[in-house]
């Protein structure tokens, strides 16, 4: 089942899509509400790059992943370092992306794109124990900057999946803090 008003986005997230839109940042989501997968969420994040450095030569991939070697905003992505993918050689493009693989990518796109990283709060979330060492700088860092924040009960979920709406709002967000 699908919930309820999937295709219309949140009333929390309205005004920062538009804004988005207003910097040629979105896709059009049919489901919005929806999870979105690691392949959209890459397409928003080279979005982003391409528009704050519009004609900026990308290097070429060496490797690339097995699953996905034809698809320009996943290999330009992991030329620069913004996705890395998995062990075995895949980057999986239809699976959803997780909330820590989001702030991860985030992370890098954010120190790509000339970000300077803020010094890290002390205070943790309640389910820290479950962050994956590669993601937990991550997500603390995007924490304090502003970019992308735990939910209720000062949980982060890192495995929780991702929505299209959510995945808009940060780029808006990460589109501003680097034009402050």
């Amino acid at each position: 089942l699908l919930p309820a008003n999937v295709k219309e986005y949140s009333s929390w997230a309205k005004t920062e899509v538009a804004a988005a839109g207003e910097h040629g940042l979105t896709e059009s989501f049919s489901y919005p509400r929806l999870d979105i997968t690691r392949e959209n969420f890459t397409m928003l994040a080279m979005n982003l790059y391409n528009k704050i450095y519009p004609n900026k030569e990308i290097p070429a991939l060496e490797t690339k992943f097995t699953d996905c070697r034809d698809d320009p905003n996943v290999n330009n992505a992991a030329a620069l370092g913004i996705v890395t993918g998995y062990e075995d050689g895949t980057f999986r493009p239809y699976a959803t992306i997780t909330r820590e693989e989001a702030a991860a990518m985030l992370n890098r796109l954010y120190k790509i794109l000339g970000g300077t990283q803020t010094e890290e709060s002390r205070e943790r979330y309640a389910d820290d124990a479950q962050f994956g060492a590669w993601s937990r700088d991550s997500i603390y860092a995007m924490r304090e900057i502003g970019i992308m924040k735990g939910e209720e009960n000062n949980a982060f979920h890192p495995a929780g999946g991702y929505t299209g709406e959510q995945a808009l709002v940060t780029m808006e967000r990460l589109y501003n803090k680097l034009h402050q």
